[in-house]
Protein backbone atom coordinates (compact mmCIF):
# COMPACT_ATOMS: atom_id res chain seq x y z
CA UNK A 1 0.00 0.00 0.00
CA UNK A 2 2.67 2.10 0.51
CA UNK A 3 4.57 1.23 -2.67
CA UNK A 4 1.25 2.05 -4.64
CA UNK A 5 0.82 5.33 -2.63
CA UNK A 6 4.54 6.22 -3.18
CA UNK A 7 4.15 5.39 -7.29
CA UNK A 8 0.87 7.66 -7.19
CA UNK A 9 2.49 10.87 -5.18
CA UNK A 10 5.34 10.71 -7.67
CA UNK A 11 3.00 10.43 -10.95
CA UNK A 12 0.98 13.25 -9.65
CA UNK A 13 3.22 16.50 -10.79
CA UNK A 14 3.51 14.79 -13.96
CA UNK A 15 -0.44 14.12 -14.36
CA UNK A 16 -0.91 17.90 -13.13
CA UNK A 17 1.08 19.36 -15.55
CA UNK A 18 -0.31 17.02 -18.84
CA UNK A 19 -3.91 17.62 -17.48
CA UNK A 20 -2.84 21.06 -17.43
CA UNK A 21 -1.95 21.03 -21.14
CA UNK A 22 -5.29 18.92 -22.03
CA UNK A 23 -7.08 21.39 -20.10
CA UNK A 24 -5.47 23.99 -21.96
CA UNK A 25 -5.83 22.67 -25.30
CA UNK A 26 -9.07 21.65 -24.87
CA UNK A 27 -9.94 25.76 -23.99
CA UNK A 28 -8.36 27.42 -26.83
CA UNK A 29 -9.70 25.05 -29.99
CA UNK A 30 -13.50 26.06 -27.89
CA UNK A 31 -12.12 29.69 -28.48
CA UNK A 32 -11.00 28.70 -32.30
CA UNK A 33 -14.01 27.50 -32.77
CA UNK A 34 -16.10 30.13 -31.27
CA UNK A 35 -14.17 33.07 -33.30
CA UNK A 36 -14.92 30.60 -36.23
CA UNK A 37 -18.86 30.49 -35.48
CA UNK A 38 -18.53 34.13 -34.82
CA UNK A 39 -16.91 34.80 -38.29
CA UNK A 40 -19.46 32.71 -40.31
CA UNK A 41 -22.65 35.12 -38.42
CA UNK A 42 -20.86 38.17 -39.11
CA UNK A 43 -19.93 36.94 -42.68
CA UNK A 44 -23.57 35.69 -42.88
CA UNK A 45 -24.86 39.00 -41.97
CA UNK A 46 -22.57 41.05 -44.35
CA UNK A 47 -24.03 38.76 -47.65
CA UNK A 48 -27.87 39.69 -45.86
CA UNK A 49 -26.62 43.54 -46.15
CA UNK A 50 -25.26 43.54 -49.06
CA UNK A 51 -28.11 41.96 -51.04
CA UNK A 52 -30.95 44.08 -49.49
CA UNK A 53 -28.50 47.66 -49.85
CA UNK A 54 -30.03 50.02 -52.50
CA UNK A 55 -29.72 53.41 -54.19
CA UNK A 56 -32.19 55.53 -54.29
CA UNK A 57 -32.05 58.21 -56.53
CA UNK A 58 -32.88 61.93 -55.50
CA UNK A 59 -34.92 64.28 -57.67
CA UNK A 60 -34.85 68.29 -57.95
CA UNK A 61 -36.58 70.44 -59.95
CA UNK A 62 -34.79 73.27 -61.25
CA UNK A 63 -35.42 76.29 -63.28
CA UNK A 64 -33.66 77.47 -66.48
CA UNK A 65 -30.51 78.79 -64.59
CA UNK A 66 -30.02 75.16 -62.95
CA UNK A 67 -31.18 76.66 -58.98
CA UNK A 68 -33.50 74.44 -57.27
CA UNK A 69 -36.92 75.15 -56.82
CA UNK A 70 -38.02 72.09 -54.79
CA UNK A 71 -36.59 70.04 -52.02
CA UNK A 72 -35.16 66.32 -52.98
CA UNK A 73 -38.01 63.73 -53.03
CA UNK A 74 -36.66 59.94 -53.94
CA UNK A 75 -37.41 59.25 -57.26
CA UNK A 76 -39.28 56.36 -56.21
CA UNK A 77 -43.08 55.13 -57.61
CA UNK A 78 -44.23 55.20 -53.57
CA UNK A 79 -43.04 58.55 -52.68
CA UNK A 80 -42.98 60.54 -56.10
CA UNK A 81 -45.48 58.99 -58.16
CA UNK A 82 -45.78 61.72 -60.76
CA UNK A 83 -42.50 62.37 -61.96
CA UNK A 84 -41.54 58.73 -61.57
CA UNK A 85 -44.55 58.32 -64.14
CA UNK A 86 -43.04 61.27 -66.06
CA UNK A 87 -39.90 59.98 -65.60
CA UNK A 88 -40.47 56.79 -67.40
CA UNK A 89 -42.25 57.99 -70.38
CA UNK A 90 -38.98 60.23 -71.20
CA UNK A 91 -37.32 56.78 -70.25
CA UNK A 92 -39.32 55.30 -73.22
CA UNK A 93 -38.78 58.25 -75.64
CA UNK A 94 -34.97 57.99 -75.36
CA UNK A 95 -34.98 54.45 -75.50
CA UNK A 96 -36.80 54.85 -78.48
CA UNK A 97 -34.09 57.27 -79.80
CA UNK A 98 -31.05 55.46 -78.93
CA UNK A 99 -32.01 52.36 -80.88
CA UNK A 100 -32.91 54.15 -83.99
CA UNK A 101 -30.71 57.16 -84.40
CA UNK A 102 -27.48 57.05 -86.26
CA UNK A 103 -25.22 59.24 -86.07
CA UNK A 104 -21.81 60.32 -88.06
CA UNK A 105 -19.61 60.60 -85.20
CA UNK A 106 -19.03 56.91 -84.59
CA UNK A 107 -18.12 57.82 -80.48
CA UNK A 108 -21.53 59.21 -80.12
CA UNK A 109 -23.20 56.10 -81.85
CA UNK A 110 -21.57 54.36 -79.16
CA UNK A 111 -22.54 56.21 -76.32
CA UNK A 112 -25.52 56.16 -77.51
CA UNK A 113 -25.95 52.56 -77.94
CA UNK A 114 -23.70 51.87 -74.61
CA UNK A 115 -26.82 53.54 -72.90
CA UNK A 116 -29.23 51.77 -75.12
CA UNK A 117 -28.17 48.42 -73.62
CA UNK A 118 -28.06 49.72 -70.21
CA UNK A 119 -31.67 50.01 -70.16
CA UNK A 120 -32.05 46.34 -72.34
CA UNK A 121 -32.36 42.78 -70.58
CA UNK A 122 -33.93 39.60 -71.36
CA UNK A 123 -36.11 39.16 -74.51
CA UNK A 124 -35.37 42.88 -75.13
CA UNK A 125 -31.69 42.45 -75.45
CA UNK A 126 -31.82 39.74 -77.36
CA UNK A 127 -34.19 41.22 -80.22
CA UNK A 128 -31.83 44.19 -80.57
CA UNK A 129 -28.31 41.91 -80.58
CA UNK A 130 -30.65 40.14 -83.07
CA UNK A 131 -32.06 42.45 -84.91
CA UNK A 132 -28.23 44.84 -85.51
CA UNK A 133 -26.66 41.79 -86.55
CA UNK A 134 -29.21 40.23 -89.02
CA UNK A 135 -27.99 42.71 -92.11
CA UNK A 136 -26.03 44.98 -92.48
CA UNK A 137 -28.36 47.82 -93.69
CA UNK A 138 -29.48 47.62 -89.75
CA UNK A 139 -25.79 48.50 -88.88
CA UNK A 140 -25.82 52.17 -87.20
CA UNK A 141 -21.92 52.07 -87.74
CA UNK A 142 -22.47 51.15 -91.14
CA UNK A 143 -25.51 53.39 -92.28
CA UNK A 144 -23.54 55.83 -90.49
CA UNK A 145 -20.95 56.04 -93.03
CA UNK A 146 -23.50 57.52 -95.86
CA UNK A 147 -26.25 58.90 -93.97
CA UNK A 148 -27.39 59.80 -90.58
CA UNK A 149 -30.98 59.32 -89.23
CA UNK A 150 -33.26 61.32 -87.04
CA UNK A 151 -36.38 59.99 -84.80
CA UNK A 152 -39.14 62.33 -83.75
CA UNK A 153 -41.50 60.87 -80.89
CA UNK A 154 -45.42 61.19 -81.93
CA UNK A 155 -47.06 59.27 -79.10
CA UNK A 156 -46.63 57.04 -76.14
CA UNK A 157 -49.58 55.06 -75.37
CA UNK A 158 -49.91 53.28 -72.04
CA UNK A 159 -51.22 49.90 -72.87
CA UNK A 160 -51.03 48.33 -69.50
CA UNK A 161 -49.09 49.44 -65.98
CA UNK A 162 -46.39 47.39 -68.04
CA UNK A 163 -46.80 48.11 -71.52
CA UNK A 164 -46.61 51.21 -74.01
CA UNK A 165 -47.00 51.21 -77.60
CA UNK A 166 -44.64 53.96 -79.15
CA UNK A 167 -45.24 55.54 -82.99
CA UNK A 168 -42.89 57.48 -84.24
CA UNK A 169 -40.98 59.19 -87.60
CA UNK A 170 -37.85 58.70 -89.27
CA UNK A 171 -36.16 61.12 -91.44
CA UNK A 172 -32.78 59.70 -93.35
CA UNK A 173 -30.47 62.46 -94.12
CA UNK A 174 -27.00 62.45 -96.44
CA UNK A 175 -23.77 63.98 -95.12
CA UNK A 176 -24.72 66.97 -96.38
CA UNK A 177 -27.69 66.78 -94.44
CA UNK A 178 -29.89 66.96 -97.51
CA UNK A 179 -33.17 64.68 -96.47
CA UNK A 180 -33.45 61.77 -98.54
CA UNK A 181 -37.32 60.75 -99.37
CA UNK A 182 -39.89 61.48 -97.06
CA UNK A 183 -39.88 60.44 -93.51
CA UNK A 184 -40.89 56.95 -92.58
CA UNK A 185 -43.55 56.19 -89.67
CA UNK A 186 -42.53 53.00 -87.11
CA UNK A 187 -44.40 51.77 -84.03
CA UNK A 188 -43.45 49.89 -81.36
CA UNK A 189 -44.58 47.94 -77.95
CA UNK A 190 -42.94 47.85 -74.88
CA UNK A 191 -42.82 45.95 -72.22
CA UNK A 192 -41.10 47.84 -69.25
CA UNK A 193 -40.06 47.44 -65.66
CA UNK A 194 -38.72 49.86 -62.94
CA UNK A 195 -36.14 48.19 -60.68
CA UNK A 196 -33.94 50.13 -58.30
CA UNK A 197 -30.41 50.49 -58.79
CA UNK A 198 -28.26 47.99 -56.42
CA UNK A 199 -24.39 49.48 -57.05
CA UNK A 200 -23.14 52.44 -57.90
CA UNK A 201 -22.26 51.60 -61.55
CA UNK A 202 -25.76 51.34 -62.32
CA UNK A 203 -27.25 54.24 -60.78
CA UNK A 204 -24.84 56.17 -62.63
CA UNK A 205 -25.73 54.35 -66.32
CA UNK A 206 -30.07 53.93 -65.18
CA UNK A 207 -30.34 55.92 -62.37
CA UNK A 208 -34.12 55.37 -62.34
CA UNK A 209 -33.69 51.49 -62.87
CA UNK A 210 -35.98 51.32 -66.23
CA UNK A 211 -35.71 48.51 -68.10
CA UNK A 212 -37.32 47.35 -71.22
CA UNK A 213 -37.57 43.76 -70.99
CA UNK A 214 -39.96 42.73 -74.08
CA UNK A 215 -39.90 44.23 -77.42
CA UNK A 216 -41.02 44.59 -81.09
CA UNK A 217 -41.43 47.10 -83.61
CA UNK A 218 -42.68 47.49 -87.17
CA UNK A 219 -43.02 50.11 -90.06
CA UNK A 220 -46.09 51.32 -90.19
CA UNK A 221 -48.23 51.45 -93.75
CA UNK A 222 -48.09 54.81 -95.59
Amino acid sequence: MLGESYAQASWRPWDDRYADHVISKRNWQIAALGSMLVSLVLAAIIVWLAGRSRYIPYVVEVDKLGYGLTLAQPLTPAAAPDAAARMERYEIAMFVREAREVSSDPQAEQERLNALLAHARGAADHFLDEYYHADSSHNPFEIARKQTVTVAIDSILQLSPQSYEVRWSEQRRDLNGAALGQPEHWEAELETEIVPPRDAGTIVSNPLGFYVDRMSWTQAQS
